[in-house]
């Protein structure tokens, strides 16, 4: 079923764009993907690759399929196996990442909690089966992510890179709260003792987007938000997400959302904003 086009009520980070169930399974997929996919195999064994090297899987597990990386994997040969997939953007990745729930290092793993999984997929299962309607897709978004943390319940992984994830995880939730500051980076990784080179592997390892870019992106967002719920003038705007010069703020917002600010609050306006209701009912 695919979902992308379905407008949200109650938009999530992690929005599904396609989802499937296969009861018997029989094809190897050999391929690369342009989006980011989780395979629960409910049902049935198998082999995976992951970067040259091939695993024996076995159900209940969840394998998954980056975008960019060859992809071979499928059941053993004459058997199937249940699958449920679930298809993501690929700028979902740090979000998953952030969450928890996805990480490169262990590209697939074993479901421990499969009473928990199996009814959390039969709520999803019932859901899907029920033609849509309004609030729909909300609670495929929501049932789906929660299905993938209920995978990893009970679950015990370690890392040798875990205290470096951590480091990375405070420099991030630092910089999320302070966005309309100027971060110097390098600074900020000596003072969480990681040498600058440790710090741009172990960042774009675990966030995928460059420094610079993710304080940029995080900066739109908020504009994004301002320019939809407040009166606030395109310069307030670009000084009060940390832009100094509304002029390359206007370039970094069309970069990012493809159309210059202003059209972008005329756009979203039209359909009807938070504040135009509340002006409506004054």
């Amino acid at each position: 079923m695919h979902l992308a086009p379905i407008p949200r009520h109650h938009p999530t980070e992690a929005m599904v764009q396609s989802i499937g169930y296969v009861r018997k399974k029989d094809e190897t997929i050999d391929r690369t993907f342009a989006t980011l996919n989780f395979s629960l195999l409910l049902r049935g064994a198998g082999t995976y690759d992951w970067h040259g090297n091939r695993y024996r899987i076995k159900a209940p597990c969840v394998i998954t399929q980056w975008p960019g990386v060859k992809m071979y994997y499928g059941p053993q040969p004459g058997t199937t196996w249940e699958e449920l997939f679930m298809i993501y953007l690929p700028d979902t990745i740090p979000v998953f990442i952030t969450r928890k729930l996805l990480s490169s290092e262990c590209p697939f793993w074993s479901i421990q909690g499969e009473a928990h999984v199996r009814e959390t997929f039969a709520a999803l299962s019932a859901l899907l089966q029920n033609p849509p309607h309004e609030g729909f897709v909300d609670r495929v978004d929501r049932l789906s992510e929660y299905l993938l943390f209920a995978t990893h319940l009970g679950a015990q992984k370690h890392s040798s890179s875990s205290r470096a994830a951590d480091v990375i995880e405070k420099i991030r939730k630092h910089v999320r709260e302070h966005r309309e500051h100027q971060h110097d980076f390098e600074q900020l990784a000596r003072d969480h003792g990681l040498s600058t080179s440790t710090f741009r592997r172990y960042w774009n390892k675990y966030v995928q987007v460059p420094p610079a870019r993710y304080v940029t992106n995080l900066r739109i967002r908020d504009a994004c938000r301002l320019l939809v719920e407040t009166d606030l003038t395109i310069h307030e705007i670009a000084q009060k997400t940390g832009f100094d010069d509304p002029f390359y703020f206007s370039r970094c917002f069309r970069n990012n959302m493809h159309i210059p600010p202003r059209t972008y609050r005329q756009k979203h306006m039209a359909r009807g904003s938070f504040r135009q209701r509340t002006k409506n009912t004054r």
